[in-house]
């Protein structure tokens, strides 16, 4: 089903997502700054009811660069360790995206969206046959 044409090119297909993710939530940030009301929420020191805090916005920005540093690390790390680092990552940031429910319906829209890219990822990685699995696989049919 998520099947890439090869199997060397899983690493850049799963960083071309998490770049698509990326660029949805900040099109998602910039969309909602582009709305009076949000400033003026923020400036007050809540949004949508919830509060501005410093360590929310230290832990939004945590999880922006664990998100860039996937998309950086995939296709550059060994097979294995990237499959399991895109094993990890998807349910967290999943987590994050509908941390606050969207209220909108183009928020909703952004949010199924990156959703449904965080499980294509977490799919396709699910599946990567990788070298050492491939030997696992071996190991197990053959009885060694």
């Amino acid at each position: 089903m998520f099947k890439p044409r090869n199997a060397e090119t899983i690493g850049n297909v799963i960083s071309r997502l998490w770049i698509f993710i990326f660029f949805t939530l900040v099109y998602r940030d910039i969309h909602e700054m582009a709305v009076a009301s949000t400033i003026e929420d923020i400036l007050v020191g809540t949004y949508e009811g919830n509060p501005v805090t410093d360590a929310g916005l230290v832990a939004g920005g945590v999880v922006m660069i664990i998100l860039l540093a996937t998309y950086v690390l995939t296709p550059i790390l060994k097979p294995n360790l990237a499959r399991r680092l895109n094993l990890f990552t998807p349910p967290i940031a999943v987590v994050g995206v509908f941390y606050l429910i969207p209220n909108d319906p183009d928020d909703f829209v952004l949010a199924t969206a990156t959703a449904v890219a965080l499980l294509t990822i977490f799919i396709i990685s699910l599946f990567w046959q990788t070298e050492q699995s491939m030997s696992q696989v071996n190991e197990v049919r053959h009885g060694v």
